[in-house]
């Protein structure tokens, strides 16, 4: 017999002690911090504003703790239809009688960025009074209700549609379906298989006893009718003071349509557990696909790709630039000697005098190229903090985080676009500044306006709070504008302290003419070659972000990926650099960029594949969501992307020509 039963069964009078010392908050009927860990919470507060930690006022992550006997608060959080994750509404949606009425106070908790911006919504749950360590094995009533025709045929809508909706205990998420419109159903609760594992026939009473459902109207039999489920079986285990898993059960499926009295009621059954605190999120992980050995193989396919391109990268560098070195720096006499030295030069040397001349459009040029490393630098800080924080275990901590990361690294972007302003000779700086500052937020807000338009016409809670909208844009003029001004001016002031290897000619050389697919398949095959590292980890990336309940959690296998792509799109940009200018094509800078950039290309060619291949969404809203979202990434990706691009083309173009003997 499972000894968590007996145990179960001795103490089922008697609830557990808990340790003495943690004092409450009234309001919140959560646990305050003890004094001897406000050093810790102190120096954890410190980086709070950088790792963005839940800004909310339900406990902590050092306060989950109770008293014997103590109300442990409900909350709901959201209901939506299964096939589409983002198209979710409030609680109440559901029109039932649990969060109704004036006997009860219903408490909206306050949500920090993060949890806005994912489109959470939480109200208590009074009806469900749970103490700590206390059981109710016999159902407690919720309340009860009787259907209109209009509230029988919303709900039976819903049911339909497989709508789910979204719970919170201490902090711990709980996922169940509204009801269910077929005649299976499985019991999937952890209190039920420890029951029928042990064998004790002396538990079976404390399971809670399953209602008939009431007799069909005559009209209505022989017809298939959804059933929503009436009571909840909560199964909680606990370790000390501490609540560490929570289960919930549906039951009790109730025929729905009018006139049908429906009766909610709720029990609740407590455990001990050996297992720690900080492990309790832990459950939540799917360690069976994301550590598949498909993921692993993304990670030796990307290593491979990588290590062939750099080993091309070597041959250039090695060989094939080291016989240009060999015959660009002949002497006269030794040209007059050779047979290889007759007849004019050819190559990459011809264009000496142009390779720096100004690009194109280079206020638009360094408007991308600043925002690609500012985000560049944002994505590396939030995946290092995410690998060293777990943010997996803290609802909205990645989404608060990269809004905060964003914020404080705008100097980088600031900087690098002053600096390659000033070095190409560019004019008014000062509008290529805001523009800079202003591009990526601006597309971000383009197509946020429309998604969180049809966000308020459907009434999803994905529509973002105008507090939210309000403190974002003050952190941005406090914050993101200063930064990027002093990233700019010091960036123009290190740009002042160097100069190009060769002088740039007063007149243009003329390009020689090229085949009209040049510059296209070279673009095609420069972007589909960094996709080749990627696809793997976009389809594990996209599973978590468009699913319910696949947390992504593996930041080590992501961050291996993204050096892996950096590192491949190094060599490409190189590679494509090293052909374009034995072709006398001066243009590196933008076609670098572009080539690099082209990436994003594929990545949203693939977001297409897996909306009709692997997800069943629906709807005007979903759909917006999706593609909205996918548009904004794709964009990121290529300024991500290009830059570094231009980056390692840039390196390389001063390395070989200031390695040469120009006239």
């Amino acid at each position: 017999e499972d000894p968590r039963l007996e145990q179960l069964a001795e103490r089922t009078a008697d609830p557990p002690q808990s340790r003495q010392g943690p004092q409450w908050d009234g309001l919140q009927r959560r646990p305050a911090c003890k004094k001897a860990a406000m050093p810790r919470v102190a120096a954890r507060a410190a980086v709070a504003v950088l790792l963005a930690a839940p800004w909310t006022t339900r406990a902590g992550k050092d306060t989950h703790t109770y008293k014997a006997g103590e109300d442990v608060v409900v909350w709901t959080d959201k209901v939506g239809p299964y096939n589409n994750p983002q198209e979710t509404y409030e609680y109440s949606t559901l029109g039932l009688c649990e969060l109704e009425g004036n006997d009860i106070a219903v408490e909206q908790g306050e949500l920090s960025i993060g949890e806005s911006l994912e489109g959470h919504a939480f109200f208590s749950s009074p009806r469900l009074d749970i103490h700590f360590g206390q059981n109710m094995m016999s159902p407690q009533s919720i309340c009860s209700m009787e259907l209109t025709a209009e509230k029988a045929t919303a709900l039976a809508a819903m049911i339909n549609e497989n709508y789910w909706y979204h719970l919170y205990v201490d902090d711990l998420p709980i996922w169940s379906f509204v009801g269910e419109h077929s005649k299976f159903a499985l019991d999937v609760s952890r209190f039920s298989s420890l029951v029928k594992e042990s064998g004790n026939k002396s538990l079976s009473p404390l399971a809670p006893k399953s209602k008939q459902p009431p007799p069909v109207p005559k009209h209505l039999k022989g017809k298939p009718l959804p059933k929503i489920y009436t009571h909840r079986h909560f199964t909680i285990f606990y370790n000390g003071d501490q609540i560490i898993e929570v289960d919930m059960e549906p039951m009790v499926p109730w025929p729905v349509y009018e006139g049908a009295s429906l009766e909610f009621s709720y029990s609740v059954v407590w455990f001990p557990t050996d297992k720690e605190f900080k492990d309790r999120a832990n459950r939540y992980l799917d360690p069976k696909f994301f550590e598949h050995k498909v993921h692993w193989f993304s990670i030796v396919n990307s290593f491979m790709l990588c290590l062939f391109l750099c080993a091309v990268v070597a041959i250039i560098l090695m060989k094939t630039l080291k016989r240009d070195f060999t015959r660009y720096s002949a002497s006269e006499a030794e040209e007059l000697e050779s047979l290889d030295g007759v007849g004019d030069e050819s190559g990459w040397k011809q264009v000496n005098g142009d390779v720096f001349r100004r690009p194109d459009h280079l206020a638009v040029f360094t408007v991308m190229y600043a925002s690609g490393c500012h985000l560049a630098c944002t994505v590396f800080i939030v995946l290092i903090f995410a690998m060293c924080n777990s943010y997996y275990a803290s609802r909205g901590a990645t989404a608060g985080s990269f809004v905060i990361s964003y914020l404080c690294t705008v100097i980088v972007g600031g900087y690098e676009g002053g600096r390659v302003f000033r070095m190409f000779g560019g004019q008014q700086w000062k509008r290529t500044m805001a523009l800079q500052c202003l591009f990526m937020p601006g597309i971000v807000f383009a197509s946020f306006i429309v998604i969180n338009t049809t966000a308020i016409f459907y009434r999803a809670t994905m529509t973002v709070p105008f507090k939210t909208i309000f403190i974002i844009l003050i952190l941005f003029l406090a914050v993101c504008v200063p930064l990027h001004t002093v990233g700019t001016l010091l960036g123009r002031r290190a740009a002042a302290e160097r100069s190009f290897p060769c002088r740039v000619h007063h007149l243009k050389r003329p390009i020689p003419t090229k085949h009209w697919a040049f510059t296209p398949i070279m673009t095609m095959v420069s972007g589909i070659v960094p996709f080749g590292c990627l696809f793997i980890e976009m389809y594990f990336i996209l599973s978590a972000v468009w699913s319910h309940n696949k947390i992504y959690y593996v930041y080590g296998f992501m961050f291996a990926i993204i050096v892996l792509l950096c590192l491949v799109i190094i060599c490409v940009s190189i590679t494509c650099t090293y052909i374009l200018l034995n072709a006398e094509d001066y243009r590196w800078q933008w076609q670098s960029f572009i080539c690099c950039g082209a990436t994003s290309f594929y990545v949203f060619l693939y977001t297409i594949h897996y909306f009709y291949s692997s997800t069943q969404m629906t709807g005007f809203l979903q759909t917006v969501y999706y593609f909205g979202t996918s548009f904004n990434f794709c964009i990121g990706l290529g300024l991500f992307c290009g830059s570094l691009g231009f980056i390692g083309a840039s390196k390389f173009v001063f390395l070989i020509y200031s390695n040469i003997k120009a006239e």
